[in-house]
Formats: structure tokens, C-alpha cells, sequence
């Protein structure tokens, strides 16, 4: 029987998972065990999702009526920005993540962002699976609606959507980070960094999503793409300097403590 949709499609699954997989061994490799921080990420993701979803799905029926209105874009970007940087800040500042070292902090950017990669890409391979080999086993109304979906997609918005997750990837990378050193730092200046880099990223993708009506154009998936690309290069920029950051706190930890008599002239106890 012919398949209905192309069994390349099973790529689109294959990838986003070796994505998720590959960027947890590729930063693992040769260090001290980060599972740890990596499950830990996973978990902040879960938690900040849940709770997104439960804020966010009361909306969704102003978003779609208000699509041009850029409060409402602006909006889905601080749901992500309050959601995706405060529940993280929460769970960093009641566990030992609050000490972590740079290798440990990016190990839970890579938690948080690569089991969101990680479950999209799951579930398009069981997608493409069902639609490739079990076909007729599926309700005729849910495998139309799959069909519709593959439909607009091709090797282009395959390619497309692989990138775009590990873009994605990355940029959850640099935010996490980024909450880690506020953390370690006392400073809020970091904190608001990563809750205005991830807001801003939402916010135009909410602006693509609804008023530019990206979705089913592959040039305009394109030029969005290359947008979140931007972003992800941002974070491959930053995070060595954050790197550089961590180094000294970490320095400055191992230093030895001033004798007593000279505490008490700088009026220390």
C-alpha cells in the first residue's frame, strides 16, 4: 500500500531528538556527571509550561480576535518571559542550582530547552509513523487533520524546523544562564536581561504567528527562522563571556577569609 504521507518525514522526529540527545552527550562529554542539572532543567520546563498553558489557554480566543493588535503580541511575549524566567528563578533559588558552576548552569539550559526539543520531536515521529504505517488504524477525523498538516510541509520546512529548534535550544541555553549568574551575582540586572530576551523572542513570534500568518509559507518561515537564528547566535556570543563571569565568582569562593581583627575594621562580624 502506498504510504500517504513520504517516509522522509520521519527526519523531522529523527533529528529533533538527536538534537535534544546530542547536545546533553556533546556537553557531558568529559566533564563530572550534569545529569543532575539537566533533570533539573527538565523539571523548571515542565513546571513553567504547565502553568503557562493554564494562563495562557484563557486568552487564546483574544489573541485570535485581536491578532493585529501589537498589546496582544506583546502580551504572549510576557507570558513567556513571566513563565519561563520567574518558575526557573523560583526552583534555582530553593535547590543547590543557586551555587552552580558554568558547566552546571548551561547543563540546565539544555534540561529546560532540549525536553521541549525532545517531546516535539517524539511526537512527530509517532505522527509520521501512524500515518506511514498504520493509516487506516487512525479515526478518519484526527488522520485529515494530520494530513492537512503535512500537507504544507516539504524537505524545506523540514530542514527549517529542525534549525529552528536547535536555535531554540540555544536561546533557552543563554537565558538559563543568565538566571544562574543573577543568582550567583545578587545582581537583578541579569535576571531582567533574560526575562527581556526571552519576552522579545515571544513577542515576535507571536507577531509572525498571528498577524504575518507565517505558518503554511515557507518563505516566511524562512525569514522567521533566520530571525531566531539571530537570537541564537546572541547566545553563543554571550555565553563565553558568561563563562568568563563564573569563572571569577567561582575564584573568588576559594579565596581564603580575612583574619578576624581586619573583618571587624571593614565592620564584618
Amino acid at each position: 500500500m502506498t504510504p500517504l504521507i513520504s517516509p522522509l518525514f520521519f527526519l523531522t522526529g529523527t533529528a529533533m531528538i538527536l538534537v535534544a540527545v546530542g547536545a546533553v552527550w556533546c556537553w557531558q562529554r568529559g566533564k563530572p556527571s550534569l545529569w543532575p542539572m539537566v533533570w533539573w532543567g527538565a523539571l523548571a520546563w515542565t513546571a513553567s509550561l504547565a502553568l503557562k498553558a493554564a494562563a495562557g489557554l484563557p486568552m487564546m480566543n483574544s489573541f485570535q480576535r485581536h491578532a493585529d493588535n501589537p498589546m496582544i503580541w506583546l502580551c504572549g511575549g510576557l507570558v513567556t518571559g513571566v513563565f519561563e524566567c520567574v518558575i526557573p528563578l523560583l526552583l534555582i533559588l530553593k535547590t543547590r542550582l543557586r551555587r552552580a558552576d558554568f558547566d552546571g548552569a548551561v547543563a540546565f539550559g539544555i534540561g529546560f530547552g532540549g525536553i521541549e526539543v525532545f517531546l516535539m520531536g517524539s511526537v512527530a515521529l509517532v505522527q509520521t509513523m501512524l500515518l506511514v504505517a498504520f493509516p487506516n488504524h487512525i479515526p478518519a477525523g484526527v488522520r485529515d487533520a494530520l494530513l492537512k498538516q503535512f500537507a504544507h510541509s516539504s524537505i524545506a520546512t523540514i530542514l527549517l524546523s529542525i534549525i529552528e529548534r536547535a536555535s531554540a535550544l540555544t536561546a533557552h541555553c543563554l537565558a538559563s544562564v543568565l538566571l544562574i549568574y543573577a543568582v550567583r551575582t545578587r545582581r537583578q540586572l541579569w535576571f531582567w536581561l533574560s526575562f527581556g530576551y526571552k519576552t522579545l523572542i515571544d513577542t515576535f513570534a507571536a507577531w509572525a504567528i498571528l498577524a504575518w500568518k507565517m505558518p503554511g509559507s515557507t518563505t516566511k518561515t524562512a525569514e522567521f527562522e533566520a530571525v531566531i537564528a539571530i537570537f541564537a547566535l546572541i547566545a553563543l556570543v554571550a555565553l563565553p563571556r558568561l563563562k568568563t563571569g563564573f569563572i571569577r565568582l567561582n575564584d573568588a569562593s576559594r579565596l581564603p577569609l580575612p583574619a578576624p581583627a581586619l573583618r571587624r575594621s571593614f565592620g564584618e562580624d
